[in-house]
């Protein structure tokens, strides 16, 4: 889509005007959705008259000219809001911009806006949002997964042609396969973070977010690459092909699902996939994991700790929240951050100082390093004999808003496929597999992986 919508643009620059006033009515007609945290039709306006001059005048154009890029709330743009999703910073106003927004902005592409999450990313529903949780567009009855929850639905309800999340333990890929929408999450340090609030540092990745694989590949493309203003970044530029994909002869692990799910649509809808990749030619093998079970766990184990030293940084005297009502210096710490977090941003800085509390030599959290290294090192083994791992995105379908809101563990409850990706530093993609509220595949590469990854994701997407 962002080729043939580009071209479009390019050959009559004028018709910018009228496709963004257009996608302007539709956002306005499907704002019962809560897509959107900051949406100013003026600053989209002012991207809108600077394109159509750009082209006037015969310059070259981006390889993004005109396309439409909704950005998850928790990504630097400047002049616009950057609220976290979180009272916190209800009216912090970005002054630079990320990274990945400054590339974009390279390339021609529109910011349309700001959109929902989880509050500073912290949950999977859309329900830990200050500014209340984002409908799923497919059945607004319905969660529409988090944290990227309004990315999902922004490109799912057609308010975008590409949406940048974050995913920090399936953040990207769990909304999308709740949207029914592709959601890709490269290798740790393909993509900056500057310009990115961390929750937690050695897991958070920026996601990208579109109605298409290639779409995914085109803006990866654009985004991806060296940052000196992120030492974790790779050294090297970034440029996935193209390629004509044979599963035919390609190795790929799949999962025994009734070991971890018992919802029966995700176990048929899986087997069925698997069905599918074995009549394409892949040569599927179930093999077991050893230390899978101990994911959802070390997961909450390394997450909490490194928010708990992250969210220290939010004390309300630089930027953010600040009470007016207070005693004394330790009064104004204790209340500008009681009343400035949400419940689950509470619990787990509570839970990380714990595990990180020298009066226990923080011995949770150093084992959890132990368990992470030994969870990697078996990923790495199971990668000298397969090309791809295969799992369902989810081991369960979205659930009812509202329903689960006061369990704490409903944020971890589908999502064990999602973080052994990142705590095992590889990449991953979440495609479709049929139209509706439906289970997704989600396709798991070696690190660096990312071009084979995507082109197979192609070739499934194509089947």
């Amino acid at each position: 889509m962002i080729e043939n919508l580009r071209n479009k643009f390019v050959e009559n620059p004028e018709s910018l005007r009228d496709y963004y006033n257009d996608l302007d009515k539709l956002i306005e007609s499907k704002k019962d959705l809560n897509v959107f945290i900051t949406y100013d039709k003026s600053f989209v306006d002012q991207q809108v008259e600077k394109l159509i001059e750009k082209a006037n005048n015969n310059e070259n154009l981006g390889k993004m000219f005109g396309i439409a890029v909704s950005v998850k709330d928790n990504i630097n743009v400047k002049d616009l809001k950057m609220t976290c999703g979180s009272k916190m910073l209800e009216d912090y106003v970005s002054i630079y911009d990320a990274t990945v927004i400054k590339k974009l902005k390279e390339e021609d592409c529109v910011i349309v806006g700001k959109v929902n999450m989880d509050e500073f990313a912290m949950g999977s529903s859309s329900e830990t949002s200050y500014f209340g949780p984002t409908k799923n567009p497919v059945d607004t009855k319905l969660i529409p997964g988090g944290s990227s929850s309004g990315s999902a639905a922004s490109i799912k309800a057609e308010m975008a042609v590409v949406s940048l999340g974050t995913d920090t333990g399936g953040s990207s890929r769990q909304p999308a396969s709740s949207c029914n929408v592709v959601g890709f999450m490269p290798t740790y340090g393909s993509i900056s973070r500057f310009g990115v609030q961390s929750m937690a540092n050695t897991l958070d990745e920026v996601g990208i977010l579109s109605n298409s694989v290639e779409d995914i590949m085109d803006t990866y493309n654009v985004i991806a690459g060296h940052d000196d203003n992120d030492m974790t970044t790779i050294q090297s530029e970034v440029n996935v092909q193209k390629k004509d994909y044979d599963f035919k002869g390609k190795k790929i692990a799949v999962v025994d699902l009734k070991k971890y799910s018992n919802d029966e649509t995700v176990i048929k809808e899986y087997k069925e996939i698997l069905e599918i990749l074995k009549n394409m030619g892949a040569d599927l093998v179930e093999i077991d994991f050893e230390y899978l079970k101990y994911a959802n766990a070390l997961y909450n184990v390394i997450v909490t700790s490194e928010v708990s030293s992250n969210m220290s940084r939010f004390d309300g005297i630089r930027y953010g929240y600040l009470t007016d009502d207070y005693e004394n210096t330790r009064d104004l710490f204790v209340k500008v951050r009681s009343e400035g977090f949400g419940e689950e941003v509470k619990r787990r800085i509570a839970m990380g100082t714990f595990y990180l509390a020298s009066s226990n030599d923080q011995k949770v959290y150093k084992q959890g390093l132990k368990v992470r290294n030994l969870l990697s090192q078996e990923f790495k083994n199971i990668f000298k004999d397969f090309d791809l791992i295969a799992t369902p995105t989810m081991t369960s379908l979205p659930y009812e808003l509202d329903s689960r809101k006061d369990d704490p563990l409903a944020v971890y409850d589908s999502g064990i496929f999602n973080v052994i990706v990142n705590l095992s530093g590889l990449c991953a993609i979440s495609i479709p597999y049929k139209s509706g509220i439906s289970t997704s595949l989600q396709l798991i590469a070696n690190s660096h992986d990312e071009e084979n990854l995507l082109n197979a994701a192609l070739a499934f997407e194509r089947r």
